[in-house]
């Protein structure tokens, strides 16, 4: 009995826009995964002659990659459209019903899956809080209060200062009463400085006061500090797993929340997922890198760690304060959106250029990352530029790199494969040999001296990226002295929807949408 075949990986976006468009159709597929089945990664290249997931067969014809095939879909569609016949009777016809297929290089794999998820699992003891008799889980107590405390903007009359998402001690003394059904206001506010000192209440404004039946102003810890993501609560406990697999853990389970809010064009729906209860408990779990250290990190943990970081917390900020559309929205969000690892902010430029591009200058700005007295952080800089970390590190826009897994074993050899694969791509590099023009993405540009001391320079950097007819047709290039470099218009839409848009407000308040619990 015939089948299609999907060759995947995991965090692709590709990949799980392919596997909507045929769940759309009720058309049933085998899903290979090659992060699961590395082995299988060299069988989709001896078929494809690909690095790029998905690749997709219909029995043994290669069909190609998700625009390949979501076209055929759509053509399916139209060529059906108006008859009885759906595609999934197209697909029985003319795949299900023929014999196949033989190639073993197509076979499902067999054996237990090299990622054991369950070996990173690490059962950490939950943190109770007995309020008038019931007791709470940090996560429970946080999204009462959140949901039923009072807020608004407050501001200090003769200075202008604005405090967002505040409240007086004294409107929150008779909300605690109500909420936990307390009948004193002495009771209430013994309760309200528990919270303060277990940090789900903070004080507002500057100075250090304590909670009480006062007209002093304070804030849910998460409204405390909206620009650092992972501030839903202070964590408390130590984190003794190593800090890769609490990474690889965080993106499991975020995997699992795209997953189930995949719309049939392949798009992740914001306002269904920021819903979901393991949404929250991303928002919980996150928190566990408060206690994450990098200090002693040897150069492949901290560079395979931070990878997997950046990409995963900036799907995680355009969930939670949006998604910037203009340069300068993008400037303010990579420049101001930060997470806390160990105890310290970083912003999403502190990651990349700060670390991992050993304390350069972004784009566009004058100065390193880290200025001369910050000497805390220069001291995690890595030492050299590895310029792969630009094939890996995806800001979220389409016209980044594609998501993966980044190990510390495996490391240098899925910086190459990732290389190959986004060079292989034509809208990341195309050679016209008859007009001697090397086209490359603006990302070339942007970090050029990362990868040459000049333009004329890139040719011989990049071609060592390349394979087969384009790696040939550039050194012949290279070779005549005729090369003139062009940089691609980039590509900065996503694959979401319904998503909230990003201000230099959110910074300062969190999204109207953001934190709102129903029920």
């Amino acid at each position: 009995m015939g089948r299609i075949t999907v060759f995947s990986s995991d965090g692709c976006t590709y990949c799980r826009q392919v596997r909507a468009a045929l769940a759309a159709r009720d058309i049933p597929y085998t899903d290979i995964n090659i992060s699961h089945f590395p082995n299988k990664r060299a069988d989709m290249l001896a078929l494809t002659d690909r690095y790029t997931v998905p690749q997709v067969f219909f029995n043994e014809k290669h069909i190609g990659g998700a625009d390949e095939t979501i076209q055929l879909l759509s053509e399916w569609d139209e060529e059906l459209k108006g008859g009885s016949k759906t595609p999934k009777d197209r697909y029985v016809e003319t795949i299900e019903s023929e014999a196949g297929p033989y190639d073993t290089r197509l076979a499902t794999p067999t054996g237990p899956p090299a990622i054991q998820y369950m070996n990173l699992t690490v059962n950490r003891p939950k943190e109770i809080t007995e309020v008038n008799g019931k007791h709470f889980t940090t996560l429970q107590l946080m999204k009462e209060l959140i949901k039923k405390m009072p807020r608004g903007d407050l501001s200090t009359f003769g200075f202008g200062v604005v405090y967002y998402n505040s409240f007086v001690g004294s409107e929150a003394v008779t909300a605690l009463m109500e909420i936990f059904g307390i009948e004193s206001r002495d009771e209430a506010i013994q309760l309200g400085m528990k919270l303060q000192r277990k940090h789900f209440i903070e004080h507002a404004t500057k100075g250090d006061h304590t909670f009480g039946d006062n007209r002093h102003y304070f804030r849910l810890h998460p409204f405390n500090t909206p620009s650092v993501l992972n501030s839903l609560r202070a964590w408390t406990q130590n984190s003794n797993d190593e800090p890769i697999n609490v990474i690889f853990l965080l993106s499991r389970l975020w995997g699992k929340l795209e997953a189930l809010h995949i719309t049939a064009e392949g798009l992740v729906d914001h306002s269904t997922l920021r819903n979901d209860d393991f949404y929250w408990k991303f928002e919980d779990d996150v928190c566990e890198l408060q206690k994450v250290s990098m200090k002693d990190m040897d150069v492949n943990t901290k560079t395979a760690f931070l990878i997997n970081l950046y990409n995963l917390m900036v799907k995680y900020a355009f969930v939670k304060l949006g998604i910037p559309s203009t340069d300068l929205l993008r400037l303010s969000f990579y420049e101001n959106v930060c997470v806390n690892i160990g105890g310290t902010d970083f912003s999403l430029n502190d990651l990349e250029h700060g670390i991992l591009r050993a304390n350069s200058r972004a784009p566009y700005k004058m100065l390193k990352q880290f200025a001369l007295g910050d000497s805390a952080r220069k001291k995690l800089a890595l030492e050299k530029i590895d310029p792969r970390i630009h094939f890996a590190l995806n800001c979220g826009a389409k016209g980044c790199p594609a998501v993966k897994r980044y190990t510390v074993e495996a490391l240098d050899e899925e910086l190459r494969l990732a290389a190959m694969a986004f060079c292989e791509q034509e809208t990341s590099v195309s050679v016209d040999e008859k007009n001697n023009t090397l086209g490359l993405s603006k990302i070339f540009n942007w970090y050029m001296t990362d990868f040459a001391g000049s333009k004329n320079e890139l040719p011989s950097k990049i071609v060592q990226y390349l394979r087969g007819e384009k790696k040939e047709k550039l050194e012949r290039m290279i070779q005549t002295g005729k090369v003139n470099v062009k940089f691609l218009e980039y590509d900065w839409s996503t694959n979401d929807c319904n998503y909230l848009m990003f201000s230099k407000s959110s910074l300062k308040s969190f999204p109207s949408n953001m934190y709102r619990i129903e029920g």
